[in-house]
Parts: C-alpha cells; structure tokens; sequence
C-alpha cells in the first residue's frame, strides 16, 4: 500500500511516524505554511472521551520519545465535582487550596499537565515541502504537485486550518486565528506552572520551564480568518493582558504571535473518509497537542485493521453529513 499524507503538523506527522513503524510506503508532502512552536500544552484536565485521547497521545509521546516536561497547574473558578473526579480517576493528583502568589483559592493538579516538544516530533518525520492540492472525482482522489497528478492508494488529509483550501470538495470546517503574548510579570511562578483561570478568562504556561518570570499567556476572542491572510488585526489584545494584570499584578507583552486553528461545527475533531481513497483527520481547535497523536493512532488502526472505531465513533466525520456552512465558531473543547 502506498499512502500518502498532505499536511505536516502534529496530526500528519504522527500519522507518518505511525505508518512509517508498521512498515508501509508513506510519502508526507508539507506545504510549508504554519508556524512551528518548540513546545506546547499536554493536559489531561479535558472532558469525556477527549481524556482518553489525550492519554493515547502521551502514549505516542513515550514510544518516539518526544520530550515532555511535566508541570503543576492550577485552575482557577467554578469546577464540577465530577470533573474533579474524572481527572482523579485518570491518575491526576487532585487538591483543592488557597494558592498565596495567585490569591485565590485553586485546583492544583499534579501529573496532569505538561509542556510536549513539538519541534522534536516534526524532525523526525521525513516530508517533501511542496504545494499539493487533493481531487476528487468520482469519489476517488488524486494529488497534484504543480503540473505533475499522483495516484496513491490512499490520500490522508491533515493539513490543519488549510485542509479546506487543498480540496476540491466542501469539509465541514472554519478557520480562524489563535494567538498568545510572551509576558513578563514580578510573579516569578509563571515561569514554573500552568495557570486555567476561568475568573479572568486566560491561560499561561511556562516557555521553557526555568522558573524565570516569562510565560506565553493568552486567551483573546475568536478572529475568523483565512488562513492565507497577510496582516490579522488582534483588537482586544490590551483587554486580554489587562486581565492577566488583574491575576497576576504587573504583566509585560513582550511580543505577540500566533497561528490558525480549524473548528467543526461542534468544536471536536473528526476523522473519516471524504472519497473512496481519501481520509480527512482534522478540527483539533487548537488542542492538537492533547488529543491529535491519539487520534491519529486511531485512524491508523482502523486503516489497518479495515474496521471503524466504534469507541470513537463520536469523532466520526460522518456526523456532519448534513451540516451547514453558517455554523458560529464555538468555545475550544479544551476550556472548561
């Protein structure tokens, strides 16, 4: 079988390194067009049976040795008892207490959230960096590189944000801009612990974990985008560091970047067939991290195997067969 994958982020190139191990002739074609950030968040703090995607991610993680660095976290706000329970349940050490440099009580959470080297797993997938687009016609798919048509067996879409733009045909996705600042504050934890503040709507984690007082923060409103745009105006990036302020005293942007996230009418990713020989994985809304090695491994095993995922059924693209191109971008899956 000759498989080739369009699309080389987080979800296309665990895919490659999983189909690459078992063996089969994989080909990664990368257009080249996102942003790579060195590291971002693994939690286990999520919902349902995201938890569990998020642990087969970690599971990806171990086996191609992707560093993960584990940090304390603290959840600020109104959090569901069954919630707590669930992380419990899942190994993550629980305690709820009043946290002095935050002033206010928390959820500290130990074992369930980390930074995963990102960087480090892309190197190690092996692409050809060229513009490709996938047709379908007659329910079956080809790949075109500049002037030149390929015929593999099987097509995998997973190309993030620019998924809808690479195909001929309608995917039930939006896309829109995610961004972050680089902070500094006289709270010198922000360097050594992730914050989920649902008081003061934001987030921050550690850049590298050295325990000095820089952070990436953020948590600003949606800005529906196309990802090939130029210039992204962020409006409310004062609003969002006031916030901050507001937790964590003097805060300093030092510099703002971001990148495009893609959302499903639902806010959950998906994963199906969308032609005889053409999968699409995608819809991660900026949680990919978390739950996309875990899915990916997913749909390997069912490639496989040649059988669905009842499991995970719930991620089944199939849901969206009549879905409609009107649909608002809704709240991340992974804020609670």
């Amino acid at each position: 079988m000759r498989v080739t994958i369009i699309g080389g982020g987080i979800v296309g190139s665990s895919i490659y390194l999983l189909l690459k191990k078992l063996g089969i002739n994989t080909v990664l074609i990368d257009p080249n067009i996102r942003k790579i950030f060195p590291s971002l968040i693994h939690s286990l703090l999520l919902k349902g049976k995201d938890i569990e995607l998020a642990r087969l991610s970690l599971d990806f993680y171990r086996m191609f040795r992707i560093p993960y660095i584990p940090f304390k976290s603290y959840t600020i706000g109104d959090i569901d008892s069954r919630l707590l329970n669930l992380w419990s349940s899942v190994g993550v050490n629980i305690n709820q207490k009043f946290v002095n440099w935050l002033d206010s009580d928390a959820i500290e959470a130990v074992g369930g959230d980390g930074l995963v080297y990102i960087k480090n797993l892309l190197s190690k997938a092996e692409r050809i960096v060229k513009y490709a687009r996938v047709i379908i016609n007659k329910n079956k798919g080809i790949v075109k590189i500049e002037n030149t048509t390929y015929e593999p067996d099987l097509i995998i879409l997973s190309a993030g944000a620019w998924s809808k733009y690479l195909v001929n045909i309608k995917i039930p996705i939006k896309t829109y801009y995610c961004w972050a600042s680089l902070i500094i504050s006289n709270r010198k934890e922000i360097g050594s612990n992730i914050i989920y503040d649902y008081v003061n709507y934001f987030y921050s984690r550690p850049v590298m974990g050295l325990g000095l007082p820089f952070a990436i923060a953020g948590d600003g409103k949606t800005i529906e985008a196309n990802p090939y745009e130029k210039r992204i105006c962020i409006d409310d990036k004062r609003e969002v560091i006031l916030r901050i302020s507001k937790r964590l005293g003097y805060v300093k942007d030092l510099y703002t970047s971001g990148s495009f996230c893609e959302a499903t009418p639902d806010m959950k990713p998906a994963f199906g067939k969308i032609a005889e020989n053409v999968y699409y994985i995608g819809g991660f809304n900026g949680y990919g991290a978390e739950v996309g090695p875990g899915l990916a491994s997913i749909l390997v095993n069912e490639i496989i195997n040649k059988k669905d995922s009842d499991e995970f059924r719930e991620y089944k693209l199939e849901r969206f067969n009549n879905f409609n191109d009107d649909f608002e971008i809704g709240k991340e899956p992974h804020e609670l």
